[in-house]
């Protein structure tokens, strides 16, 4: 049986569960804080790594 495909979160979806603007996510992707998986021009991101930059933040 094939593993199930990790959920990712859009640009716009993380910014708004963190409170942040956009431009903050793609700067965060900038500083090597954030790494998107790279769709098309889209970013999307895995949950686990949003919950390891909020762990880092602490």
């Amino acid at each position: 049986m094939p593993e199930s495909v990790p959920q990712l979160l859009t640009l716009l979806a993380v910014a708004k569960a963190l409170c942040v603007s956009p431009h903050t996510v793609r700067s965060w992707v900038r500083q090597g804080k954030l790494k998107p998986v790279r769709l098309c021009r889209r970013l999307l991101f895995h949950p686990d790594d949003i919950a390891r930059l909020l762990a880092g933040a602490r």
